[in-house]
């Protein structure tokens, strides 16, 4: 772990014995995730941003609160709030397992976020909730999207809701552009409603999916996220999971999405994210058996 970065800045560090977190308070990033002795699970980039770029290219865990395609119409550019992404958060409080800050206001949103982050009594859990306040009268919808830049794994796994379907009827939705160069290798387990996105060898690609949880797995272990998921609410990314992969610049991301608010001035919401670091039982020895380990943690409410 790293005490301080050039452009993210000192870390404030959370520790309960089984897991260490650091965050950048000057950018409003988590930079690590790990267990004591092993590798970090994020990966972070302490690079300058590129000028006129309209992205920052730090990597780790931030939180964006616009849907993209909408971007250009709020910023008139296709990169994310300067100010909840970007500017330093504020340090609202702080023990040896959790730390709650606080964003700047965005004026295009008139929204402030706060995010309290709890390491969760002697597991690997962490509790994430975000508060949203729009604290200025704003016609934009906002949501919680959780980014989590990670290192590269074996593949990811993602629930996907059977009640919806995506375009040309399959389990997931993909994206195109100059960011998604090939076509994703995705398919479900037999008898399953789990999707297992494997990496592009030399390219990019991007996978959504509705459901409550999604992982990287890595050898005989995997990190795991959960939602909620809420099935008649509105999501403009049109997914609630997505996973991006991009073989050439080393990135890979678990994201996870709230439903999309409109909200008034006055008007909060809260949402929570949940994190576990899993190693998997000896009998789950190939990927339907891992992904059926992993699914049943949620059943179980991941108790230890």
């Amino acid at each position: 772990m790293r005490a301080e970065f050039v452009q993210l800045g000192s870390v404030e560090t959370l520790n309960n014995g089984a897991v260490s977190l650091d965050v950048a308070l000057r950018v409003g990033r988590i930079t690590s995730y790990q267990r004591s002795g092993e590798p970090n699970w994020l990966v972070i980039f302490d690079e300058v941003p590129k000028p006129g770029w309209n992205w920052n290219p730090w990597g780790g865990d931030r939180m964006w609160p616009t849907s993209q395609t909408l971007n250009y119409q709020i910023y008139r550019n296709n990169g994310f709030d300067p100010i909840i992404d970007g500017k330093p958060w504020e340090l609202i409080s702080k023990t040896a397992t959790t730390l709650e800050m606080r964003s700047g206001i965005s004026p295009e949103l008139g929204l402030q976020v706060t995010h309290r982050i709890e390491l969760v009594g002697k597991t690997t859990e962490v509790l994430h909730t975000y508060r949203v306040e729009r604290v200025a009268e704003s016609k934009f919808p906002i949501h919680v999207w959780t980014v989590t830049g990670v290192r590269a794994g074996d593949y990811m796994l993602m629930e996907s809701d059977a009640r919806v379907k995506h375009d040309g009827y399959k389990p997931y939705r993909t994206w195109s552009g100059a960011d998604f160069t090939t076509p994703p290798n995705a398919s479900l387990f037999p008898g399953t409603r789990i999707l297992q996105v494997l990496p592009p060898k030399n390219d990019s690609m991007k996978v959504g999916t509705y459901g409550r949880w999604i992982a990287l797995v890595s050898g005989r272990s995997a990190f795991w996220q959960s939602i909620p998921y809420f099935a008649n609410e509105l999501y403009l990314d049109a997914c609630s999971l997505e996973a991006f992969m991009d073989a050439k610049t080393g990135t890979y991301e678990l994201e996870a999405l709230s439903p999309t608010w409109f909200l008034t001035k006055g008007e909060t919401r809260e949402w929570t994210v949940r994190w576990r670091l899993f190693d998997f039982p000896a009998e789950a020895k190939n990927p339907p058996a891992k992904a059926e380990f992993l699914h049943a943690q949620l059943e179980a409410g991941c108790a230890d």
